[in-house]
C-alpha cells in the first residue's frame, strides 16, 4: 500500500508511473520526492522538464552558486514553500552563507551581503518574476556581468522554478523528505563547475 500524501492533486501511484518515470523514481536522487510524482501527471511534458533541469545543472555557463541564489529569489518571490524547503537545504549544502539566504528570505535583495554582480542578478530576477519586462537600468546592470547566453539561461532557470512553485503551491503539496543538496553538488562536480 502506498503512503498517503496531502495534496489537492493526488500523486501518480508508483504502479502507474511510465517506465522512464519509474526508473527516475527508483534510481535518481530525489526521484521519490512528492513533486516528481505530482509532475508525472504531465506524461508528455515531464520528460522534457526533467531534461531541462539536467541541462540547467550540468550544461549552463551560470556559476552554480549564483544560479542557486537566483532559484532562492524566485521561490521567495513566488512563495513556493515546497521548493523553498528543498532549496534551502541545497543552498546550505552548496555553501551559500546563511546571511545571504536570510537576506533573500527577508526580501533584502540590495543588502550589502551581496556583491554588485549578485545584486544585479537579484534585481533582474525580481523584475522577471514580478513584472515580466525588465527595465533598461536593471537589464544593463545584469548585462554588465553576464553574457547573452547566461542571461537567456537565467530566464530559463527563473521560468522553471516559477513553474515548480506554481505546480506545488496550486496542489498544496505536502513537504516530504528534504533532498537534493548532495545531488546538486554531485551534478555540479560531474559537470566540472565546482570542486
Amino acid at each position: 500500500m502506498e503512503e498517503s500524501v496531502v495534496s489537492r492533486i493526488p500523486l501518480v501511484p508508483v504502479s502507474e508511473l511510465t517506465p522512464e518515470q519509474r526508473d527516475n523514481y527508483e534510481n535518481r536522487p530525489g526521484g521519490k520526492l512528492n513533486l516528481n510524482r505530482l509532475l508525472a501527471h504531465a506524461v508528455a511534458i515531464q520528460p522534457g522538464i526533467s531534461q531541462a533541469v539536467r541541462g540547467m545543472m550540468t550544461g549552463t555557463k551560470l556559476p552554480p552558486l549564483e544560479r542557486q541564489v537566483c532559484i532562492l529569489a524566485v521561490l521567495h518571490l513566488d512563495r513556493g514553500a515546497y521548493e523553498w524547503a528543498q532549496h534551502f537545504q541545497v543552498s546550505k549544502t552548496m555553501g551559500i552563507p546563511d546571511a545571504k539566504i536570510e537576506a533573500i528570505a527577508d526580501d533584502r535583495f540590495g543588502d550589502p551581503v551581496f556583491d554588485a554582480r549578485e545584486r544585479a542578478l537579484l534585481a533582474f530576477t525580481r523584475q522577471v518574476v514580478k513584472t515580466v519586462r525588465v527595465d533598461d537600468f536593471v537589464f544593463d546592470a545584469v548585462a554588465s556581468f553576464y553574457s547573452p547566453r547566461q542571461i537567456v539561461e537565467l530566464i530559463h532557470v527563473i521560468g522553471l522554478y516559477m513553474l515548480f512553485a506554481r505546480v506545488s503551491e496550486v496542489a498544496e503539496l505536502e513537504i516530504d523528505a528534504i533532498a537534493g543538496g548532495d545531488f546538486w553538488k554531485k551534478a555540479n562536480r560531474e559537470a566540472g563547475v565546482i570542486d
